[in-house]
């Protein structure tokens, strides 16, 4: 047990030991429970208290009823718990689940109350390495923050009282994505779909225009995550020149104005169907459930490198950033909760911010207006 840990009122830990505090007659009094989880605890707190509030209470029992030591947790059973938390409440809980798999091989047969926060960090350092040869710092602090949740949510249950990753060792700094697509990349990317994918033209167009995510085009269809429905034409008017996504990544819908380009590829896209029903499709009039391999293979064609599709949606912000379009706007445009996490995607453009430092370059008289030295006469001055 952690000493630190904020434990209920009425019962407190000492040489590792719970005890409750009781008040008999106005007295105070307090009696150890032993070790057990809190929860045990407060079970047996409460009993003694209804023994007092009836008068049947024993403080020194002369065969009292020993306090049942429960069986250690396992790591694994807390685990396993975290999972299916995830799968109820969390869109997308796969990459949870693959790395609890890694956790259990490295605790595996171990009680959740044993494991420390040194063996974490050492677990953490030796698969944290070169990006490439092992994991990023990225992938380490998610796994750490994986580790934090499953020991978190099992303290909520009363199940533990500390938590060992809360202090592991967490790799500082902002680790940010800031790949967009470059002028120059774009006329190649745009060469190689036109050789090997024309059909594809107007799904980069779109996502190039409307800055929306993969799943609100494609949708969900992995059964390791929560389903959700592609783009459909009855959340598209063209008339209004508006699409509506029903549900973002942080379960709020939100609207997208259309431009022109926009507008251009989804009527490439209406004419390869009756308009109703998913808005992707193949000219023949096949709906589409991702666009992973045409655009890798575009992408590998271009020579292209380090680049994905969410990217698009990093160009979308930036590009409107650069246009001098607010913050703000860019943040509803992208359907953000808040601006901060805007400014992840909107990178600063080189041009405005060489329009900045320019403006130093004026004299003062230039910048004021008025003269620099105001001279007062003695007789003023005294």
């Amino acid at each position: 047990m952690n000493t630190a840990t904020k434990l209920p009122r009425g019962i407190r830990e000492r040489n590792g030991a719970l005890v409750a505090y009781l008040t008999i007659n106005g007295k105070e009094s307090k009696r150890t429970i032993g070790m057990c989880t809190v929860a045990a605890a407060i079970v047996q707190r409460a009993k003694w208290l209804e023994e007092i509030r009836l008068g049947t209470y024993n403080p020194r029992p002369v065969a009292a009823e020993p306090v049942v030591k429960p069986e250690p947790i396992s790591f694994a059973a807390i685990a396993d718990r975290a999972v299916e938390y995830y799968k109820r409440h969390a869109r997308c809980w796969d990459a949870v689940e693959t790395r609890v798999k890694v956790f259990k091989e490295w605790f595996a047969g171990r009680a959740a109350a044993s494991i420390t926060t040194i063996e974490i960090d050492e677990h953490l350092h030796a698969n944290t390495g070169t990006l490439g040869l092992k994991w990023s710092r990225t992938t380490s602090n998610e796994y750490r923050v994986t580790l934090l949740r499953i020991f978190s949510l099992a303290i909520d249950k009363g199940l533990l009282t500390f938590n060992p990753a809360t202090k592991a060792d967490r790799y500082k700094g902002k680790i940010r994505r800031k790949r967009v697509l470059l002028p120059h990349e774009e006329v190649a990317l745009r060469a190689a779909i036109t050789a090997d994918y024309p059909d594809k033209m107007p799904e980069l167009d779109l996502a190039l225009n409307t800055g929306v995510r993969r799943s609100n085009v494609y949708g969900i269809h992995n059964k390791r995550r929560t389903h959700m429905e592609p783009l459909r034409w009855e959340n598209v008017s063209l008339d209004f020149k508006v699409m509506t996504l029903p549900r973002s990544k942080s379960g709020e819908g939100y609207q997208v104005p259309l431009n022109q380009a926009a507008i251009a590829a989804l009527k490439v896209l209406q004419a390869r169907g009756d308009g109703t029903g998913v808005v992707v499709r193949k000219p023949s009039g096949i709906t589409l459930k991702s666009c992973r391999r045409w655009f890798e293979e575009c992408l590998k064609t271009a020579k292209i490198e380090n680049f994905c599709w969410h990217d698009l949606r990093h160009t979308f912000a930036t590009r409107l950033r650069a246009n001098r379009v607010p913050i703000e706007d860019i943040r509803h445009l992208l359907g953000h909760d808040i601006a901060s996490m805007t400014e992840l995607y909107a990178n600063p453009d080189l041009g405005l911010l060489h329009e900045a430092v320019a403006t130093l370059d004026r004299k003062p008289e230039q910048q004021t207006g008025t003269s620099n030295v105001t001279e007062i006469r003695k007789s003023d001055a005294a």
